[in-house]
């Protein structure tokens, strides 16, 4: 009676652990995929940065000339091609004009402090 009652707590305990042991492997890969995803989106961030300081150098530079109302500079390649591995977009529009490009509408505010607003955007998975 003693021995099958020793198999039974040992399975019992063996399973409490096995279940423990998935938990925690859950755990890790969930954290592990949230970890990826926030460094994909910080490099994403600073390739968009990196796109607008870009932007301002080459407009600083009279490379890009500057927009007119109604006809925003749309600049999809960086002169260095990819930041980080993300590709930059970067759109010029003149002040209290707004465009929409790719599905997303760049508005720059009428009351913005200079003649011109540069967006970046980048797209990450």
């Amino acid at each position: 009676m003693k021995k099958g009652l020793v198999l039974v707590m040992v399975s019992g305990i063996m399973v409490v652990i096995t279940i423990l042991a998935v938990a925690a492997l859950n755990l890790m890969t969930v954290e592990s995929r949230t970890a990826e995803h926030k460094i994909r989106r910080t490099r994403a961030y600073f390739a968009a940065q990196a796109g607008v300081v870009d932007r301002f150098e080459a407009l600083r530079r009279n490379l890009v000339a500057m927009p007119t109302v109604g006809n925003p500079r749309i600049l999809n390649n960086l002169p260095n091609g990819n930041i980080n591995g993300y590709t930059v977009r970067t759109v010029i529009v003149t002040r209290g004009d707004n465009t929409v490009v790719g599905g997303i509408n760049y508005a720059c505010p009428a009351a913005a402090p200079s003649p011109s607003c540069i967006f970046a955007t980048v797209e990450y998975q």
